[in-house]
């Protein structure tokens, strides 16, 4: 029994105990889900920079490309719009989750 306890086998030697397995998060990768939502953030607010610095640029006469601000702006439209359905999906499953019965 000392044997055992000690994590000796006759013959053998020290053995290493079985340890759990350590589950990796998902949120550790470069590639899970909430990385590419957090780029994906990043990614319109970038574009929402660059609309109101072209609006401002347009306004104070800096600029007089009012083509390009308008596409900027339409992008950042665009860029939000998708934002937000995706944070609609995301309400509507953790919803659905939260009344299936276990």
């Amino acid at each position: 029994m000392d044997a055992v306890r000690n994590n000796l086998i006759p013959g053998v030697g020290p053995v290493a105990s079985p340890r759990p397995a350590q589950p990796t998060a998902p949120e550790d990768g470069p590639d899970s889900f909430a990385a590419l939502l957090r780029r994906q953030l990043d990614e319109v607010s970038r574009v929402q920079r660059e609309t109101d610095q072209g609006i401002e640029n347009l306004l104070t006469g800096r600029s007089d490309n009012l083509t390009e601000v308008f596409a900027t702006a339409r992008k950042a439209e665009v860029a939000f719009g998708l934002l937000m359905e995706i944070r609609n999906k995301l309400v509507d499953a953790y919803n659905e989750i939260r009344q299936l019965r276990v």
